[in-house]
């Protein structure tokens, strides 16, 4: 009877094992969870196409159709996308239900440090050795063989649960609140760690991005449709030289630079000096920039004077793997609060690098893109597309000369607010 009713405190963690284990095992993922057009969208069974006797998702028709077009740039995630499946049915039943009873176990604060001291009340308790003539054994044995302390040691361990998972909440709450303030739905929609668009055109080591203003307001010209910077993408040597697939390359020295021109007519409020002090390039796609993730890689923006032009330049070397130079760089801003206290960073664009190295040049596969990574959740993907706001496309050019002073028409206003 004693024994029994020591045993109900680990029912419950019982019981959340097995449904969230039975729940993992009876799910039936599609071939591919993820869209190959779009990696941080899910893939949704009524897109599909067929493709060499091989039926593949997608997350939209829009998807479907860029895939019929041209599917060699996508069939990379594809394969990825498959290895990530391929590991995870593989596992056995047991495996499953190992690792889904072990994470479990550290998702709720406090079970195993409450299951770790239950069981070893219950060696202590149930130990051959008790009388044996190892006699710190046997002292503990006596010890825990009284109801009374075995039930004052459980309440401790609760109590310490309790004040743990208080804690641990206390920490996740301003976690979050801090993330919303830092990134709104940039983790939500690109994943952890972040990673943008594919790239939707041919390979090209000198491509070239536009930006696009993100109010829409029959008041701005074009109705806020215009251009507002223009991102020229390109690799270099350390003495500055250009590299491209007919070039001799070494990783050692080898950097990607980017060149940022302001658009004519756009707003002087975005492009202040002391704002794009704040502007940093770094690897490290951790949320918490400053504050709990160490940068030591950061590269900031140098101006290029009387020329409305900024600049960077960050090297390669820590991506190479062999004859292979892949990775993402990120674009961010440091943010900081009321007080002018340092807050952290948030993300606005993503370089990414694909470089094959044969016989010491780039072949014709290696290719540079970028792609957004922030979002306002007012900014409506339906209501201004993508190819508005960052494309490879040319966006208008804003030909009015009239200066807008109504903050709110430029969004001058939610940034301020969204900076604080």
């Amino acid at each position: 009877m004693h024994f029994a009713k020591q045993t109900i405190p680990i029912m419950g963690y019982i019981t959340i094992c097995f449904l969230n284990t039975n729940a993992f095992l009876l799910a039936s993922p599609i071939d591919n969870a993820r869209c190959p057009v779009e990696p941080t969208e899910i893939a949704i069974s009524k897109y599909q196409t067929n493709y060499k006797d091989k039926i593949i998702y997608f997350c939209c028709k829009d998807c479907v159709s860029i895939f019929k077009e041209n599917p060699k740039p996508y069939l990379v995630a594809l394969d990825d996308l498959a290895k990530i499946q391929i590991n995870q049915n593989h596992k056995s039943a047991l495996k499953k239900v190992f690792d889904s009873t072990w994470n479990t176990g550290f998702a709720y604060p406090g079970i195993s440090l409450f299951l770790i001291t239950f069981t070893g009340i219950l060696l202590l308790r149930f130990t051959p050795l008790r009388n044996s003539h190892f006699s710190f054994i046997n002292k503990a044995s006596r010890i825990f063989s009284s109801t009374k302390t075995l039930h004052l040691l459980l309440l401790t361990c609760l109590a310490l649960e309790v004040c743990h998972s208080h804690i641990s909440h206390t920490i996740a709450t301003k976690d979050r609140k801090l993330e919303n303030e830092l990134h709104s739905t940039t983790f939500l929609e690109y994943g952890e760690p972040l990673i943008p668009s594919l790239s939707k055109t041919a390979p090209s080591l000198q491509p070239t991005f536009y930006r696009g203003n993100d109010e829409r307001n029959p008041n701005l010209y074009n109705g806020g449709n215009y251009r507002t910077a223009e991102f020229n993408i390109n690799l270099c040597t350390q003495d500055d030289r250009p590299v491209n697939y007919d070039t001799q390359v070494s990783a050692e020295d080898l950097f990607l630079r980017v060149l940022i021109k302001r658009s004519p007519n756009t707003a002087e409020y975005f492009w202040k000096k002391e704002r794009m002090n704040e502007i940093y390039v770094t690897k490290n796609s951790g949320k918490f920039h400053w504050t709990k993730d160490k940068i030591i890689d950061s590269v900031k923006l140098n101006e290029i004077e009387h020329e409305n032009s900024w600049e960077f330049r960050y090297p390669l070397m820590s991506f190479h793997t062999e004859n292979h130079i892949k990775g993402i760089i990120y674009l961010c801003e440091k943010r900081k609060s009321n007080d002018g206290s340092l807050i952290g960073g948030r993300f606005h664009y993503a370089f990414q690098f694909n470089l094959k190295i044969n016989k010491g040049t780039l072949t014709p596969e290696s290719d540079l893109w970028m792609g957004p990574l922030y979002r306002k959740r007012s900014l409506r993907i339906w209501e201004i597309p993508e190819e508005e706001w960052l494309s490879h496309k040319p966006i208008p050019e804003n030909k009015s000369k009239k200066i807008i002073k109504d903050t709110a028409l430029l969004g001058i206003k939610d940034y301020e607010e969204n900076r604080n």
